[in-house]
């Protein structure tokens, strides 16, 4: 019925894990129905690989406990067809800007720069190949650009119950100071149409259709993630330094897909053991859990 689920639902995996690499970025949001209806077959997954790019919009803030962090990211993706749907290669360049307030010695802004690229390959109808990496920049207005940090990652999909159950083995190096290797690696059940149950690490995911029409769909979810990054900064004594963000996010979401808006979301949840931490002194320091929101669009 949907022979290429393996293949897209590792093409997920890998979306949503690369753009965090950098900064604070939820990951890309795709609609388990739209898995489903992009395996359909060889010929709507070609269509789909043809159409334009696409580009997305993203704010989110975290607040509580004297650690303020807010972000705002575009980026554009496009998929380009090597020799669909067999091979397919997505580049995805991307930047943000980030606001942040703490008690420490930190800037009040930092950007992040860089370009997402992912292979995907069918070995065979069951087993799917995904090998991503993504060059970055990032730092605030002195320090922006002196290390380039790479996100890598390599993962394979195998259909254990076609058209219900796939199985994820992997691993992802971030690029970070704060979280070296990964694992990328789990199961995703598709028991229907309207639920779809994703516990793959590190961004587990269980979603559950509200309505369906012809040309908007709307999803409840409830989904983990590591957030956060590493930057170059200048202290205030004038030393360069590096200083690491990390927090981890919980969120229940809602997720709207229209024919002629695009798709968009709307996330409230709580960042838990957030910590702040500068490279020279290797000393970390912890904030209480803070409130988070993130929304953004996708045309």
């Amino acid at each position: 019925m949907h022979q290429n689920l393996a293949w897209i639902a590792v093409a997920l995996v890998a979306l949503n894990l690369i753009p965090g690499c950098a900064g604070f970025e939820g990951g890309t949001h795709l609609s388990p129905s739209e898995v489903v209806r992009t395996s359909s077959d060889e010929s709507d997954a070609k269509r789909r690989v043809q159409r334009k790019p696409k580009t997305q919009i993203e704010t989110s803030l975290t607040d509580g406990d004297g650690l303020t962090f807010g972000t705002a990211r575009v980026s554009v993706a496009a998929m380009l067809p090597v020799n669909p749907p067999d091979r397919m290669l997505l580049v995805k360049p991307n930047f943000a800007a980030y606001s942040l307030e703490s008690p420490l010695d930190t800037p009040s802004s930092l950007y992040s720069a860089g370009i997402n690229m992912m292979w995907l390959e069918k070995l065979n109808d069951r087993t799917t190949l995904t090998i991503a990496v993504n060059p970055s920049l990032s730092g605030d207005d002195a320090e922006f650009g002196r290390h380039l940090r790479v996100f890598a990652m390599g993962a394979v999909g195998w259909e254990w119950i076609p058209d219900e159950l796939m199985v994820t083995a992997g691993a992802a190096w971030l690029g970070r100071r704060d979280i070296g290797v990964v694992p990328a690696a789990g199961l995703e059940w598709t028991p229907n149409d309207d639920w779809n149950v994703s516990l793959i690490l590190p961004r587990p995911r269980v979603s559950r259709r509200l309505f369906d029409s012809e040309t908007s769909e709307a999803w409840l979810y409830a989904a983990g993630s590591i957030n956060g990054g590493t930057f170059d900064v200048r202290r205030g004594d004038g030393s360069a330094d590096e200083l690491s963000l990390r927090e981890f996010q919980t969120a229940v979401g809602v997720e709207l897909t229209n024919s002629q808006i695009g798709r968009g979301f709307l996330e409230v949840g709580a960042g838990l053991g957030r910590e702040l931490q500068f490279e020279s002194s290797q000393d970390a320091v912890s904030f209480a859990p803070g409130l988070a929101l993130r929304l953004g669009l996708t045309r």
